[in-house]
C-alpha cells in the first residue's frame, strides 16, 4: 500500500473539477483495502472510495481526507453451461470493458448498458441503468468488506434495488464497500430492444443488414455486437460516452433522475401540465402506485435549451439537456446552474428534481 499526498481529483473525475486529496491510496487488493482502512484509523482520516469518476462531484476544496481509488482486477468466471455464464468482477474494472468482453461472446444482460463510464464496483451502488436495462437484473451477489476489514457477501435480494438507489447508495450498507460483483448473463435471451429508441435504431440497422447472409453460429454474437454499437452510436449523439475531442461529454452524464410520483401527484403533475397546453407529458409505470416521468422533457419544458452558458464556466450540453458541463468552470458555479435547473423545473410544474451524481462533502 502506497500512500500519496495532496493529489489533484480533477483528473480522476469526469467531470474534471475538484481540488486535492490530502491522502490518496490506489486499492488493488481486498488487503491494500484492509490496510488502508487501518491507515484511516489510526490516522484519524475520514474516507472515500472513488470508483471511476463518473458519478462523483469534488468540491473546489478538495477532500480533507484519503480517497481510496478501487483498482481491484480480474474477471472470472466461476459457471457456464448452454443457458447462461456466471462472472465474478474486480471492482476496479471498468465497467464498459465488462459490457464488451460479455456481448462478444453473445451474452445478454448488460448490452444496453453499453457505453456507461465509470466502475464495476459503482454499478450496484446506484443500480445503473439505460434503455430499458437495470444491471440489477443481471447480479447475483455483491462481494464487500465492512470498516472492520471483513469480507461479507450481500445478495442480491438483501441489496434492495430500486430505481438508481440500493442498499449501499441509502441504506443498511452504506458504510460497506464493493470488492467484486457477481453476475449471471443470457446464452439464449434475446436483445433487449424495450426502448422505443433502441427498436426503432435495431429495425433500420436490420433493413440495411440483412442477416440471412449470416450463418447461424455467428448470428447471435453478431446480433449482441450490433446492439452495443447503435447503443454507443445513440449515445454518443448526447455526448454521454466519453471521447476527450467532444467538450460536452466532460459531465457526470445525466445529471438528473426522472423524478418518481405517487398517483396523486402525478394527477397534480398532468393537471398542471395541462394548464400549461401539454396535453400528453410522457408519464411511465415504475412500481405499484408510482408512475415515473422525465427529467429530460421537465427540463425542455421550462425554457432551458440545449447548449445554455451560465455564469462561471458551465453549461448545457448541446446534445443533452440532462448534461450538465464543465466548460471552464468550478464546482461551485456547477452546483449554482444545478440548483437554478432545479428552481426553473419547480416553478413551472411543482416537480422536484434530484441530483444523480453524489456531491463529496
Amino acid at each position: 500500500m502506497f500512500v500519496q499526498n495532496n493529489i489533484p481529483l480533477a483528473p480522476l473525475s469526469t467531470l474534471r473539477l475538484g481540488g486535492e486529496a490530502k491522502f490518496f491510496i490506489s486499492i488493488k487488493t481486498t488487503e491494500d483495502l484492509a490496510n488502508a482502512l487501518e491507515f484511516c484509523k489510526k490516522e484519524n482520516q475520514t474516507f472515500f472510495i472513488l470508483g471511476g469518476g463518473s458519478n462523483t462531484i469534488f468540491r473546489d476544496s478538495g477532500f480533507p481526507g484519503v480517497v481510496l481509488q478501487m483498482q481491484i482486477p480480474g474477471i472470472r468466471c466461476l459457471d457456464a453451461n448452454d443457458n447462461h455464464t456466471i462472472f465474478q468482477v474486480g471492482a476496479g474494472v471498468t465497467w464498459d470493458h465488462f459490457v464488451e468482453y460479455t456481448v462478444k461472446q453473445g451474452l445478454a444482460g448488460i448490452e444496453c448498458l453499453s457505453g456507461i463510464p465509470g466502475s464495476v464496483g459503482a454499478s450496484p451502488i446506484q443500480n445503473i441503468g439505460a434503455y430499458g436495462q437495470e444491471v440489477k437484473d443481471s447480479i447475483l451477489k455483491v462481494e464487500c468488506m465492512n470498516t472492520s476489514g471483513e469480507i461479507i457477501t450481500i445478495s442480491k435480494e438483501e441489496c434492495k434495488f430500486r430505481y438508481r438507489n440500493s442498499e449501499f447508495k441509502s441504506g443498511i450498507y452504506k458504510n460497506f464497500i464493493v470488492v467484486s460483483v457477481t453476475f449471471q448473463l443470457s446464452k439464449s435471451t434475446p436483445p433487449c430492444l424495450r426502448y422505443p429508441e433502441v427498436q426503432k435504431a435495431w429495425d433500420i440497422f436490420n433493413e440495411e443488414n440483412p442477416s440471412k447472409e449470416i450463418p447461424d453460429s455467428e448470428r447471435r454474437n453478431f446480433q449482441m455486437e450490433a446492439i452495443r454499437n447503435l447503443v454507443i452510436q445513440l449515445r454518443k449523439k448526447k455526448s454521454m460516452v466519453l471521447d476527450e475531442n467532444d467538450p460536452n461529454t466532460r459531465s457526470a452524464g445525466s445529471f438528473f433522475t426522472n423524478p418518481i410520483l405517487t398517483e396523486t401527484q402525478t394527477n397534480e403533475f398532468l393537471k398542471t401540465a395541462k394548464n400549461l397546453g401539454f396535453e400528453n407529458p410522457p408519464v411511465y409505470p415504475e412500481s405499484p402506485g408510482f408512475k415515473k416521468l422525465s427529467a429530460a422533457w421537465l427540463i425542455d419544458n421550462s425554457g432551458i435549451q440545449k447548449g445554455r452558458k451560465y455564469p462561471g464556466g458551465v453549461g448545457i450540453s448541446e446534445n443533452h439537456c440532462l448534461g450538465l458541463i464543465n466548460i471552464a468552470g468550478t464546482t461551485s458555479a456547477l452546483l449554482d446552474m444545478a440548483e437554478s435547473v432545479r428552481k426553473s423545473v419547480f416553478e413551472k410544474f411543482s416537480v422536484q428534481l434530484e441530483m444523480e451524481p453524489v456531491v463529496i462533502p
